[in-house]
């Protein structure tokens, strides 16, 4: 298994992945990729054989790199003889990649992970993905194709997720909802908020505004939180002590501190949470399209679930380490989040904040 020596920290993966809103779409180009996968009617066994004669599959994804890597290595002993190279990177970079990729006619990737539902859209109408095949993406399995395979031919696959945390020595009764960040105990700096500097930001803004009322942010500011640029500095305040409580906190990156004994913990809201719902292609450019439709099953089979969505959100109920499903997860609306929109919104919170 050979990975993309590019790492960038954990959470970093759900603020790169939705900053990028507006990614931009080129021309068309069609390719016979198509063709030469084997049909939705072919049995699983045929898949696999056909996988196996292409013998590599590289997949292009924003998703985490260590647990990216661990399926790779779960995918390549389960179908020995096919060789996988994941490229980790940010929605944007890999967006312009793919994007070079079917402009001129020359794949490199075969199956893509992107965040960047503004970008996935456009290019799902311009017909730039293949028709998923396999036993889960066909219906075949437990994965939920009527929920969660669209109209273009992409699919969830996960999510990342961000929720509410707190210091457990500092904090101790802790926190059921972002409504318990009211409590007057946490006021004068206790709590920590993140500025809204991208519009997948804002959104979040937007949404706890649209769940825990209009006026909820307001009584937020009113706590005098301090402000963090990011959700990493806000997860090290909360282990360091200097906050009790954090309103974005990554827990992929906190689960690892609370093993280690640090004194955290946190929940996820009730009613849904906040974050980026993870969507798959198979690409019309892909040199090896049967060993990404396969790659792209066993994603979405338990196993696959397993490895992918540690402490994150997954495709299938019951997955052991997951902390939410698919269908709970905020699925943001790019139409709404035009640049005056931001702006605005932007402009409203330091009025508020600082």
């Amino acid at each position: 298994m050979r990975s993309d020596p590019r790492r960038r920290g954990t959470f970093l993966i759900l603020l790169s992945i939705t900053t990028l809103l507006a990614a931009g779409c080129g021309g068309s180009t069609t390719t016979d990729a198509q063709s030469k996968v084997v049909p939705a009617s072919a049995s699983t066994g045929e898949l696999v054989a056909a996988a196996k004669k292409e013998g590599q599959v590289t997949v292009y994804s924003a998703q985490d790199l260590t647990s990216l890597n661990n399926l790779a290595k779960a995918f390549e002993t389960k179908y020995p003889g096919i060789d996988v190279k994941t490229v980790r990177g940010v929605d944007g970079d890999l967006g312009v990649k793919v994007e070079t990729e079917f402009n001129t006619g020359k794949g490199i990737a075969d199956l893509y992970v992107s965040a960047s539902l503004s970008w996935v859209k456009p290019q799902a109408e311009a017909g730039r993905f293949l028709r998923p095949v396999g036993p889960e993406l066909t219906g075949k399995g437990a994965y939920d194709v009527k929920k969660y395979v669209y109209k273009g031919n992409y699919f969830e696959t996960n999510s990342a997720v961000l929720t509410f945390g707190w210091n457990t020595k500092l904090y101790p009764k802790g926190l059921t909802d972002y409504s318990g960040l009211l409590d007057p105990a946490l006021a004068g700096g206790k709590i920590g908020v993140i500025e809204p500097t991208a519009p997948s930001i804002v959104d979040f803004y937007l949404w706890l505004e649209e769940t825990y009322g209009a006026d909820f942010v307001k009584k937020l500011a009113a706590q005098k939180p301090r402000i963090y640029p990011s959700s990493l500095p806000m997860g090290e305040a909360l282990q360091s002590g200097e906050i009790a409580a954090g309103s974005f906190i990554a827990p992929i990156a906190l689960d690892p501190a609370k093993k280690k004994g640090a004194p955290v913990d946190y929940r996820m809201p009730p009613n849904g949470a906040w974050g980026a719902r993870y969507y798959g292609m198979v690409l019309q450019t892909a040199p090896h399209p049967n060993a990404g439709q396969l790659f792209a099953n066993f994603m979405v089979t338990a196993e696959g679930q397993k490895l992918i969505t540690p402490s994150a959100g997954s495709v299938l109920p019951n997955v052991p380490g997951t902390v939410i499903t698919n269908d709970k997860v905020r699925i943001q609306d790019p139409a709404k989040l035009t640049p005056d929109t931001v702006a605005a919104y932007q402009k409203k919170w330091k009025s508020l904040f600082q």
